[in-house]
């Protein structure tokens, strides 16, 4: 494939996002066309920035939307057959992004989870960033991440279906891998552990240095190599060695580097945070088990008794010291670890395993068309869907994954509902938020979805998809699923009836050309979200038979008699029957005219 690598930072300096960028593209690159895009582009906007506010610190995510347009002209500039997909590492890229091309992100963690280990307690800027992140992942047609512990972030703080995201873990970050034999260490005198991290409190690094000085006392023959960091002990002590810095794209620092890991026993890292941990898939293929805390996406990584050992992220130095000799001691446990460890490295941590599973991915989208969002008669096309839901509605939440568990042809975000003193003010302003993402990422409809939904028996995947083609083709800018009321309806096509006003907001497709009226609309304290919608638009039908309902929770923030048992459950059940007669006078008066 043609891959446009579009990050800010360049692949081919090895020491870039400690390496995992260059050897994520020069893997891609094995196998397919791969071109760097977005050289320079942070630097030309940041040099303009300060040259109109000299005094006002650079903030890249201001500039999101500005960015998104210079990449998109760079696309349009070239050859409209150039690219056949984007790979991109960068948020601020992507979150405004309109492109025919197919997006993929690749990452290891969410800016939620990064944001307190980055000190970053600015509500603005915070709420920004966040914005930032919602939106680029919304924007993209698959994610990839490191870690499920990333994964999850996603999903839950940024309601992005689970089906989207991928989790491939990374690999080690070495350019010649050591031979197998070379894994085994056979010189068991002393226990030689090796620290490496560039910052020394988020590492861990003096919980480190307090292990080692716990088991020196106690008599245990150790070694401690620390490397990234400028700490010395205030005494000198000739079993601490200390090299501040490594530079992989010299040779004789890759072969420092390869003398360091051969002669080491434990990788310590009692790290406070990891998105992941390349240094431990390093360890892994020189056979190296790795001493490290339950944090972040470390667990990813690290597997218990397989490739080292994790201890809770409140383990004191007492705690690691104990652990470490009593791994030592036990000189055949300790020989299958090193074994164990380097099968870690050979059957997961490493980038060929990476790649194959990257291709994998990527084959998906060697059928589809350029265009996205797209969908043809073929049926072969998935739907952005947008659900929302009140936070503190667990249960709601609980009720509509499972309604579209193993449905592959939508394509589910949770969307966070806006809370308001008065309900009906609340869901306009919530189904405004899904339409704005709807138009930033140039969907041509979605389905908008309250968290009651309920399929009903008669839901058909097929049959949904020849609906919504029929539909467009009459120019239909609402098509519903079930309706709880209408005043007149009017037979259309065999299942599509035109409807002039309706209930029920809990399954609508909403084509892209109602977009701009709804973000138009001022909403009043009187209003009712489904007679506006009714009213902005003439163009509107339901199916029948209905596809959904409405699940009965108990409490409604919109009407206090749908708190009544029963009475939703019965106006659906009118709404349908009322239709049932129309569609069966239109079949019957329309098969006697067939006959004649």
């Amino acid at each position: 494939m043609k891959i446009a690598f579009l990050s800010i930072l360049s692949p081919y300096e090895v020491n870039n996002w400690s390496g995992t960028l260059y050897y994520i593209f020069h893997s891609l690159q094995k196998t397919h066309d791969v071109k760097w895009v977005g050289d320079n582009i942070v630097e030309r906007v940041k040099k303009k920035h300060y040259l109109q506010y000299k005094e006002i610190p650079f903030i890249p995510e201001l500039y999101a939307p500005y960015f998104a347009d210079i990449i998109a002209e760079l696309f349009k500039k070239r050859n409209k057959d150039e690219f056949d997909i984007i790979i991109a590492r960068d948020c601020v890229f992507i979150s405004y992004l309109k492109v025919d091309i197919p997006i993929v992100y690749i990452g290891d963690t969410t800016f939620d989870l990064i944001k307190e280990s980055w000190g970053i307690t600015n509500k603005k800027l915070i709420a920004l960033s966040n914005e930032i992140e919602k939106r680029a992942l919304l924007n993209c047609d698959s994610i990839v991440l490191s870690s499920k512990w990333a994964k999850d972030s996603a999903v839950e703080h940024y309601g992005i279906t689970p089906s989207k995201i991928h989790i491939i873990e990374f690999g080690a970050n070495i350019t010649k891998i050591p031979e197998v034999e070379n894994s085994q260490l056979y010189n068991m005198d002393t226990c030689n552990l090796l620290f490496i991290g560039k910052d020394w409190e988020r590492k861990g690094g003096e919980k480190t240095y307090e292990a080692y000085n716990i088991l020196k006392k106690k008599g245990f023959p150790c070694s401690l190599t620390i490397v990234g960091h400028n700490f010395y002990p205030k005494e000198y002590d000739e079993n601490v060695k200390v090299i501040p810095y490594i530079d992989k794209a010299k040779e004789k620092d890759r072969e420092l580097f390869k003398n360091i890991m051969h002669n080491s026993h434990f990788l310590f890292l009692p790290t406070n945070f990891d998105c992941f941990g390349i240094v431990f898939c390093e360890a892994s293929a020189y056979g190296i088990p790795s001493i490290t805390a339950d944090v972040g996406g470390v667990s990813q990584v690290v597997r218990d008794g397989k490739n080292g050992y994790l201890l809770p992220s409140d383990a004191t130095a007492q705690d690691y010291a104990e652990l470490i000799e009593s791994v030592f001691k036990n000189k055949t446990k300790y020989n299958d670890l090193r074994l164990s460890s380097r099968k870690e490295y050979e059957d997961r941590l490493n980038w060929n395993v990476w790649s194959k599973k990257m291709n994998t991915l990527l084959k998906k989208f060697e059928k589809k068309s350029n265009k996205r969002y797209k969908y043809s008669n073929e049926y072969d096309f998935y739907i952005p869907t947008y659900v929302v839901n009140l936070k503190s509605r667990t249960d709601r939440k609980e009720h509509i994954k499972k309604q579209f568990d193993n449905k592959k042809e939508f394509e589910l975000h949770l969307v966070e509902a806006i809370v308001h003193t008065i309900g009906t003010i609340g869901l306009w302003e919530s189904i405004r938020e899904v339409i704005q993402i709807a138009s930033e990422r140039n969907d041509d409809i979605i389905i908008f979805c309250e968290d009651d939904h309920t399929f009903s028996a008669n839901y058909d995947r097929d049959s949904l998809f020849r609906n919504i083609i029929e539909a467009e083709k009459m120019g239909v800018e609402i098509l519903l699923g079930g309706i709880s009321g209408y005043g007149v309806a009017v037979p259309t096509a065999s299942n599509l009836y035109w409807i002039d006003w309706y209930w029920g907001n809990q399954f609508i497709v909403i084509f892209q050309s109602l977009f701009q009226r709804i973000l138009d609309y001022s909403f009043k304290d009187t209003d009712m979200a489904d007679l506006v919608l009714s009213a902005l638009t003439p163009n509107k039908m339901v199916m029948y038979p209905f596809i959904s309902i409405q699940k009965e929770f108990g409490y409604s923030d919109i009407n206090k008699i749908n708190e009544t048992p029963g009475h939703v459950n019965n106006l659906f059940v009118e709404a349908e029957r009322r239709l049932s007669i129309i569609h069966k006078i239109n079949n019957l008066y329309n098969y006697k005219i067939n006959l004649r």
